[in-house]
């Protein structure tokens, strides 16, 4: 007999109901996304009609680069880290994927293989869907094909708006850009306007996304947080003044 998987209560501020099914849950994440939310019923319940949900353990791996890519998954609850496992094993972070978010877009469309390591940072919940049946899906909807091109110019232009954190600036610039860039994809997710956003971030990850040691990251964190632009926790980091944050980021 098929195990029937539930949605899990929520580990952070990102999930839905805990008492969802994983298809009510993608179907609320599919309306509220800005890449998804118009196309029609029948077409987001033929999506979500070929998904398959799956449990994810911590520290477990939903997908390693290099590899083909045979399927999608949509992240229903939990948060993933995307990364790159060199094979001296130091790890240079890319991001998180949060509830809503899609992983291996880019090798079903051109064919390629997993661009990243993908692994859960708790127990998560996502629907895996076959690569070539959502090709195949696409090809009969017009708007899940401009709903993907939608999807792929966001992170096209995440990844610009990275690349323009010169690496020449100083670092308290470029600390102060990456912040406001996690905290405005946080905040989003969120749906609400917060005053004090954890972006999920622990020192050691700001080090592994920026490549520097997490000794100049502290330091400079320590920095802020007199200044009051940010408040260090254990484990994680949230932004306190949004406003000087940018201001920062921009001088």
């Amino acid at each position: 007999m098929e195990k029937i998987v539930k949605a899990k209560a929520s580990q952070g501020p990102f999930g839905l109901v805990g008492s969802s099914s994983p298809q009510e849950l993608a179907q609320q994440l599919l309306e509220r996304s800005p890449a998804f939310n118009t196309c029609s019923q029948t077409v987001l319940s033929a999506l979500i009609n070929i998904g398959r949900p799956k449990e994810v353990t911590k520290g477990e791996y939903v997908c390693r680069s290099g590899n083909p890519v045979t399927r999608v998954c949509m992240l229903l609850d939990g948060v993933l880290e995307i990364a790159r496992i060199q094979s001296d094993g130091h790890r240079h972070l890319v991001g998180l994927a949060l509830p809503g978010d899609f992983i291996s877009f880019t090798g079903m469309i051109d064919g390629g293989a997993h661009l990243h390591d993908v692994l859960a940072r708790n127990d998560a919940l996502v629907m895996e869907f076959s690569a070539q049946e959502f090709s195949n899906l696409r090809q009969q909807h017009i708007s899940l094909v401009m709903a993907c091109e939608r999807l792929l110019v966001r992170r096209m232009r995440l990844m610009y708006d990275r690349l323009a954190a010169d690496p020449a600036w100083v670092l308290e610039n470029r600390l102060a850009h990456m912040l406001c860039m996690c905290a405005d994809l946080f905040a989003k997710k969120e749906a609400v306007v917060a005053t004090d956003i954890d972006i999920g971030l622990s020192q050691t990850d700001v080090a592994d996304m920026l490549g520097i040691s997490r000794q100049s990251v502290n330091f400079a964190l320590k920095k802020m947080e007199t200044e009051g632009l940010v408040r260090l926790h254990y484990s994680r980091i949230s932004v306190a003044n949004m406003t000087a944050l940018k201001q920062l980021a921009e001088s």
